[in-house]
């Protein structure tokens, strides 16, 4: 029979077809290679297509700056999935700022004080930055605000801070002062488990002074605060704009008077602490058990 003369082809392994269909891959052209890079975006060719070979990293390095526009992790699960540690996303940021070529316009991630000098460079035109982990006690206090002071155009600013800082810097007049024109401003400060300590045996960071006019402010959130009645008053009155005003920490509801009620009622969204530092606590026990005596 025809079917049975007829010479049966010998079954492929599928090691003998990887190295061929390896080579297709590498050899794809550009043009549809950087067609699909940008459905990928920067996060997935920084840690992917661009390791794969010569050739796909050359197309990888030819991504328009826009492409950089906005660099970042999601959330810190998406770290934490691709085993990135401190060190190389802080590496990884800087790549990507300078590919960005200016163009980024929001930026987050780590820094350290030696990256701002950098990120100033890169980014004169950054709208929104978000430090998810700030250190470097001795020089990075001066060294942020200066580089805030670089950035006129920063409208949205979030920092969290991993060390207990100076008293003698009022760090949120000395943000205000460096970044007239936020619309939204989010301070963490360290907190115990940062500083590894207990709760009372450090002072967390006061909401007591004054800080300049905001006209543009309408979300601020403050953790790990002590805030006073004062430092209440004056964020309520230079920020005609507030919407949002969310702060954690210390304070003495008995700071809340009429006035200052009326002032707190025009915010929308208003939260505020309720524990007393521990030094108002043994001064309230020390007076309720002598007002018990009598």
């Amino acid at each position: 029979m025809a079917s049975s003369q007829r010479k049966r082809m010998k079954p492929t392994s599928p090691d003998s077809t990887a190295g061929v269909f390896a080579g297709n891959w590498a050899a794809l052209p550009g043009d549809i290679l950087l067609i699909i890079f940008r459905k990928l975006g920067q996060r997935e060719i920084m840690l992917g297509p661009e390791l794969v070979c010569t050739a796909w990293r050359r197309v990888a390095l030819e991504l328009e700056p826009d492409m950089y526009r906005h660099i970042g992790w999601r959330t810190i699960d998406e770290l934490l999935q691709r085993h990135i540690g401190a060190a190389a996303e802080m590496a990884l940021g800087r790549v990507a700022l300078a590919r960005a070529a200016g163009q980024c316009e929001s930026f987050k991630g780590r820094l350290s004080y030696q990256d701002l000098p950098y990120l100033v460079e890169s980014a004169p035109s950054l709208k929104t930055l978000d430090i998810e982990e700030f250190g470097d006690y001795q020089q990075g206090t001066e060294q942020l605000i200066m580089t805030l002071q670089k950035l006129p155009m920063v409208e949205n600013l979030e920092i969290y801070f991993t060390y207990e800082i100076n008293r003698d810097v009022k760090m949120l007049r000395s943000v205000c002062q460096a970044c007239p024109n936020l619309k939204k401003l989010v301070l963490m400060y360290a907190g115990s488990s940062d500083l590894e300590c207990n709760e009372d045996d450090f002072d967390k960071e006061p909401i007591d002074g004054e800080i300049p006019m905001m006209h543009e402010l309408h979300t601020l959130e403050l953790y790990e605060c002590d805030l006073t009645g004062y430092g209440l008053n004056m964020i309520l009155d230079r920020c005609p704009l507030l919407e949002s005003l969310h702060i954690t920490g210390y304070f003495d509801k008995r700071y809340i008077d009429k006035e200052l009620r009326v002032k707190c009622g025009g915010v929308k969204k208003l939260t505020l602490p309720t524990r007393l530092k521990p030094s108002d606590r043994c001064y309230y026990d020390y007076v309720r058990y002598y007002d018990s005596e009598d």
